[in-house]
């Protein structure tokens, strides 16, 4: 569900000219796409809470404690919080008639929502990614040396780092706007209306500037950092297996050397996975920055709206996907989930059979 908010007004449109002609969007044709991508919104997201848990639980199993094991519960964890509070906003805007008319929605959907899910948690995704690709990066061009590697030796301190850096780096949105009930005549009902605070206003060049250098870095760099590192993982692999046919080694090393090559793959795969899902809705603030009037409500705003809700979903759809990209690919990843699963349906079983044992004991 998408709100609107009453605080800003919709401008006419103007005469149609070539860029309008490429980025107006009619009302017919937003309709149809909601209609498509709502019921695939809903889809995605029940596919992906479940699965990104999933991955967090599977990751801090003893058996699969490693550094990229961290990064990954580290990931995820970031995702599922973005998820269960943009979800938890969705159904709160839904019952929220008319929109904007309680305080506590506004301050849920500006502090939590919009802070801690979409600025914090999702953008310190994209540097923990970059960490993980950099330390698998470094696992195959020197195998030898990857445990004395800082990013190997202390990935808890490096997930924890970021998540802080980005907390801070985005301090500027929490001093950005007040909130207040007013009674609007027109509407026939009180709104809760943001006004720009006097700290924001009295230093607005430097709020505006910490939030261009955390879109552009936290986004736009860390989505190009990791798409070389790919790159570099990739051609680091393929030179690691013809110097592994050259030197000939024990059955042990065979099979650590494949396990390590294995996980890197894994990995590999799944943040390329990501990082192409991410994309659209880094184009999107790539159009709202450049193109004026690409707002909720600008002379481009149908076409704000579909891109918008096409971008959440294919990140949703990234957040799940993951899953089944460490299921198909890792032995090790799916017989942790084989025995994790396992361990659950005994321990079902044990618990009915103990019941059913204590119920034959009073019937008797």
């Amino acid at each position: 569900m998408t709100t609107t908010n009453p605080n800003e007004t919709t401008p006419a449109l103007e005469e149609l000219s070539v860029l309008d002609e490429a980025l107006l969007v009619s009302d017919s044709q937003r309709a149809l796409a909601e209609a498509i991508q709502t019921p695939l919104k809903y889809i995605f997201i029940a596919m992906a809470i479940p699965l990104t848990l999933c991955n967090v639980i599977v990751f801090s199993q003893k058996d699969m404690r490693s550094a990229s094991g961290t990064y990954v519960v580290g990931l995820n964890a970031g995702q599922l919080f973005y998820i269960v509070s943009t979800t938890a906003h969705f159904i709160w805007a839904h019952f929220v008639d008319p929109p904007y008319s309680q305080y506590s929605f506004c301050v849920y959907e500006y502090y939590v929502t919009i802070y801690a899910g979409v600025l914090v948690a999702k953008r310190a995704s994209y540097a923990i990614l970059c960490l993980a690709s950099a330390e698998r990066l470094y696992a195959v061009v020197r195998p030898l040396h990857v445990k004395n590697f800082v990013l190997s030796k202390h990935p808890v301190i490096g997930v924890l780092s970021v998540y802080a850096l980005s907390a801070v780096w985005h301090v500027f949105h929490l001093v950005k706007y007040r909130f207040e009930m007013m009674n609007i005549a027109a509407l026939g009902y009180s709104v809760c209306r943001f006004f720009k605070t006097e700290l924001y206003l009295s230093h607005k060049d430097v709020n505006d500037a910490f939030g261009s250098a955390a879109r552009i870095c936290l986004t736009y760099i860390s989505l190009l950092i990791q798409l070389m590192l790919n790159v570099l993982t990739i051609w680091a692999l393929q030179r690691h297996n013809m110097a592994a046919r050259q030197v000939q080694s024990t059955t042990k090393e065979d099979a650590k050397r494949q396990q390590e090559r294995q996980l890197t793959v894994t990995l590999l795969f799944a943040s390329v996975t990501y990082v192409v899902l991410s994309l659209p809705a880094a184009l999107l603030q790539v159009i709202t920055t450049t193109v004026p009037g690409v707002t909720p409500t600008g002379k481009y705003r149908n076409l704000y709206t579909v891109m918008l809700d096409f971008g959440f979903n294919m990140s949703m759809l990234g957040c799940g996907v993951d899953f089944f990209c460490y299921l198909a690919l890792s032995t090790k990843y799916r017989n942790a989930v084989f025995r994790l699963i396992g361990r659950k349906t005994n321990k079902l079983a044990t618990n009915s059979q103990t019941t059913l044992t204590r119920t034959d004991d009073v019937t008797s």
